[in-house]
């Protein structure tokens, strides 16, 4: 082969992305509980970075950043809280919690109630219902929640394969805890009603994602949060025919063995695809940024502020390229 030949070669694998990569949510949990993590929410979707973030009924955000983010199309859904900010009858530590759920000492209509307030509350704050549910600390698959939330979640919103929900934009996602890596922690949260909600929410036709990863301790530092990024996204299932890139465009669907093609002028993370293949494997990131800001204080402050700063990074976008991340929305796993 002669050099012109091989250069042409190189250039082309270069311009031309893979058609098998990796679906991710980056998904900013803790949305409400301060200005600090709400400026992060606004600062990584401008960059493209995040298109979903998890709202704190017991929290706040003003008015102007609920507009910012519905211009940058962020998908917001419930945080469902027991543990946290949302006062209620029902407040209580992660252990009194668990111990209740599962020694069946909750009492389903006060459960139900409580859900029905942070629904409320949220449809209130937002002018239209979550796009999908999730927990705090993931109480949202402890027994008797989980059954008292899939009757709510069904009842007000109906299911994913509900036509007129989807044109309606009113069917709701859920977050499961399958794990994307065999670790301890992943597997403790799992153990703790994971198997359940994830059967559960099939048996109503509520999507959800497949795999579950961002479980750390966080007490790691910049570099070892930089490995455990690049971990998580190389455990990421892949997807054919789907291509990678960030938050640039809206998305359309089209049969499996289809897809869009790249203008080859344009670095490939940032020139997103139109159309994404059916049946797309996708895997859930969670993370819990927070900018620098002296004036609030949280027991994992500074691991939200490392967290912004790697999230922020060139470095971080290098490394979506790298592993060929194709990121998507919650809303486009129900367009599904």
């Amino acid at each position: 082969m002669n050099n012109t030949s091989q250069n042409n070669k190189a250039q082309n694998n270069v311009s031309s992305p893979p058609n098998n990569a990796r679906a991710v949510i980056i998904n900013v949990d803790d949305l409400g509980l301060s200005d600090a993590v709400n400026k992060a929410v606004i600062r990584l979707a401008e960059r493209g970075i995040i298109g979903a973030s998890s709202y704190m009924v017991g929290g706040n955000i003003s008015d102007s950043d609920i507009t910012k983010l519905a211009e940058m199309n962020v998908d917001i859904g419930l945080h469902l809280d027991l543990t946290g900010v949302y006062p209620s009858t029902l407040s209580a530590t992660l252990k009194s919690l668990i111990i209740a759920s599962y020694l069946r000492r909750l009492k389903p209509m006060q459960v139900t109630e409580v859900i029905q307030h942070q629904l409320d509350s949220f449809e209130d704050k937002f002018n239209r219902a979550p796009a999908f549910i999730d927990g705090h600390q993931h109480i949202h698959q402890f027994p008797i929640i989980r059954e008292r939330l899939i009757q709510e979640l069904t009842s007000r919103y109906g299911s994913s394969n509900d036509k007129a929900n989807k044109s309606s934009h009113h069917a709701i996602s859920a977050r499961v805890t399958t794990p994307l890596v065999n670790d301890f922690k992943s597997w403790v949260i799992y153990s703790l009603g994971g198997r359940v909600w994830n059967k559960l929410c099939r048996q109503h036709n509520i999507a959800t994602n497949d795999k579950f990863g961002g479980v750390y301790g966080f007490d790691v530092t910049s570099q070892q949060l930089a490995a455990l990024w690049d971990k998580w996204l190389s455990a990421a299932p892949r997807t054919r025919y789907l291509q990678p890139g960030l938050y640039i465009e809206s998305f359309t669907f089209e049969s499996s063995g289809t897809y869009a093609q790249y203008g080859s002028t344009t670095p490939p993370i940032h020139s997103v695809p139109l159309s994404l293949p059916r049946d797309v494997t996708t895997t859930l990131l969670m993370c819990h940024p927070a900018v620098p800001d002296n004036s609030w204080q949280d027991e994992i402050k500074a691991a939200r502020e490392r967290e912004f700063a790697w999230l922020m990074s060139n470095q971080f976008e290098d490394l979506l390229q790298q592993q060929q991340v194709r990121l998507v929305r919650w809303s486009d796993i129900v367009a599904m």
